[in-house]
């Protein structure tokens, strides 16, 4: 990695750790503003997530979702086409997982219980963010448009499929059939109670990073999000590579869903948009697009969340005041400009003092040369 490539990874890190910064300072101004009891519920507010083992492993827990959606915005955002889909499709997968699982039952052994439905999970993202994805390529049809008719779609359909295929009718609530033991992912580390879909969510970070960074394939999807004239006059196959990203996003998100249910719950009952997909759209937005900052904006994502239901269950504030600390944080974290000019300097001087080395270099090589040549004289 040269000089000038860290310098811009340490200035984005810097950028995020500010506009948090920012936006976590008006929200203890706010919360101090129209409290009762200021005192006590900013500390709930930023000690609360803390204050217990089951709630540490809340936040983890919490962040597992948002790591396989930020990824899957990740793949969105290198090849610079918005397609929305991960929100839908992580509800859908899950529905789908649910009902595979339920028709499977407990013949199976785990770990091959397990892999197909995390196989399950990813073909439905796939199939599902290829609608989208081809229609934008084929068709020019707006994309964002499309994958956001497409979200309302997968929503209704999930809710269908769990009311008419898979639903108990020994339960008052609408809920499927229970998952098969042998299709729940068990909970690690104790009193955390974090759910092993952990595992998974560590190995998607380290394999899409080094799609990202160590493959052709990330190469190419960056440069024709970056640069499509570039890339399109070095012989890239730009729409294949548009497509495929967008495909692998979608698998993500799939597996996210799968992950999800398997994990946190014993039965399929989601009847409404999680929002998790959304929530991976702020959560690449703070990490830039990199993989390897996924999990750690995540984890800060999930501890703002955790801290708001600590304050509306302790105290007189509603968890909706959480959206103000998101807006915020989007808002700095997407201005290109936002500490534009101090990465610049920073460039700058790292440039001079480069060009200073290399002249220093230089001359005393010319020197050198000058003193051997004395000497054999």
């Amino acid at each position: 990695m040269n000089k000038t490539r860290k310098i811009e990874m340490t200035v984005e890190l810097i950028r995020i750790l500010v506009a948090v910064g920012i936006a976590y300072a008006i929200a203890l101004v706010t919360l101090f503003l129209i409290s009762e009891d200021p005192v006590y519920i900013i500390q709930q507010f930023v000690l609360g997530p803390f204050s217990s083992v089951r709630r540490v492993g809340s936040i983890i827990n919490q962040a597992i979702p948002f790591v396989f959606t930020g990824l899957c915005f990740c793949f969105m955002y290198a090849v610079n086409k918005f397609n929305l889909a991960g929100e839908g499709i992580f509800m859908f997968a899950g529905c789908m997982s649910t009902l595979v699982a339920v028709n499977l039952g407990e013949g199976l052994p785990f770990p091959l219980m397990v892999l197909i439905l995390m196989v399950v999970g990813a073909i439905t993202g796939i199939v599902m963010i290829a609608i989208p994805a081809l229609l934008d390529a084929k068709f020019k049809a707006n994309i964002v448009v499309v994958s956001l008719m497409l979200n309302s779609i997968l929503v209704f359909l999930s809710i269908w499929v769990l009311k008419y295929q898979m639903r108990d009718p020994s339960i008052g609530a609408m809920g499927s059939y229970p998952l098969p033991d042998n299709a729940v992912l068990p909970n690690i580390f104790g009193k955390f109670r974090i759910q092993s879909g952990l595992f998974f969510a560590i190995i998607a970070v380290i394999l899409v990073a080094i799609l990202f960074y160590k493959m052709v394939f990330g190469y190419k999807m960056r440069v024709v999000g970056s640069n499509p004239l570039f890339a399109k006059a070095c012989g890239i196959n730009m729409m294949g590579t548009i497509v495929a990203a967008q495909l692998i996003g979608g698998a993500l998100a799939g597996m996210g869903g799968t992950c999800e249910i398997l994990g946190n719950y014993d039965r399929f009952k989601w009847t409404a948009s999680t929002q998790h997909g959304f929530d991976g759209l702020m959560v690449a937005v703070l990490a830039r697009r990199n993989p390897l900052l996924v999990p750690v904006a995540a984890l800060l994502l999930s501890y703002i969340r955790i801290g708001a239901n600590v304050v509306n269950s302790k105290g007189d504030i509603p968890t909706e005041f959480i959206t103000v600390i998101q807006g915020i944080v989007i808002l700095l974290v997407a201005a290109e400009e936002f500490m534009g000019g101090f990465k610049k300097k920073m460039i700058y001087k790292a440039a001079e003092e480069s060009l200073a080395k290399d002249k220093k270099e230089e001359v005393e090589e010319i020197m050198s040369e000058d003193s051997g040549e004395g000497k054999e004289q």
